[in-house]
């Protein structure tokens, strides 16, 4: 599909032809259950854009004419997200999660710069929604769920070892963020009151003092490290519409990774 941005800007046109064709090859090419029927025509399939992501361009994916084949959410990656995201740690990540602890979508494929995820048939919760005494103890109970992945695992997914990181992931992706922020601030079409206005230096000091405090407290200080979503805020909790009749109520909320 071209390069990253031509890649991105092909997704504004997901209401044409040629994005379903595209779509719809990738979904044969990959296996995804009941899409590779002969029965689906580029014609026949559904694409609904969904608002809110930050990095990718995400979309619901479905087809009337064929009921086994179940809605699908495509992913597809943001120019140049991935300078920040590691994609092959991500999709470990999410991986290992879904097929070992049942937490979050399982991912049916890859492609050069998206991927198609299992489609919750939910809502997200609101900032009303999530007061509800019993959503609540539900978001609770899922997060000690989600606290309870074994961190070890991840530590090896993430290759997480050198020295300077002192074993927490923030630290390595600080020191890479920040490489990249003062490249683009360095850039000549950057005015000086941006510059200004993120101020570097400043953020460099306070982050310096911060790891210092939390490094020198006392050693069982935030030794137990937990996996942890970071970004749960209640568009990202989704509560499922089905009822998930004769599952636990707990597990009727599941996590979005925007």
């Amino acid at each position: 599909m071209g390069t990253d941005s031509t890649r991105f800007f092909f997704c504004r046109q997901y209401k044409k032809l040629g994005f379903a064709s595209q779509v719809l090859k990738i979904l044969r090419k990959l296996n995804v259950p009941a899409w590779f029927s002969t029965r689906i025509s580029p014609e026949d399939i559904s694409i609904y854009k969904v608002s809110g992501a930050l990095t990718n361009a995400v979309f619901f994916v479905s087809s009337k004419n064929v009921p086994s084949a179940q809605t699908l959410l495509l992913r597809v990656y943001g120019p140049s997200s991935g300078t920040l995201i590691s994609r092959t740690r991500e999709l470990h990540t999410l991986h290992t999660i879904s097929s070992r602890y049942n937490i979050g979508p399982r991912i049916y494929g890859t492609f050069e710069n998206g991927r198609i995820e299992e489609y919750f048939d939910s809502l997200a919760l609101t900032a009303s929604s999530i007061r509800d005494p019993q959503i609540s103890r539900w978001i609770a109970v899922r997060m000690a769920e989600l606290h309870s992945v074994d961190i070890a695992i991840m530590d090896d997914i993430a290759g997480n070892t050198h020295e300077d990181t002192h074993g927490f992931e923030i630290i390595s992706n600080i020191k890479l963020w920040l490489s990249h922020a003062e490249d683009v601030l360095k850039l000549p079409g950057i005015s000086d009151s941006l510059r200004h206005e993120f101020d570097l230096p400043r953020f460099k000091e306070e982050w310096q003092k911060y790891l210092a405090w939390t490094l020198g407290k006392h050693p069982t200080f935030g030794r137990r490290r937990v996996f942890a979503h970071n970004d749960a805020q209640y568009g990202n909790l989704l509560r499922l519409k089905d009822g998930s009749e004769g599952v636990d109520g707990h597990r009727q909320v599941e996590y979005f990774y925007t």
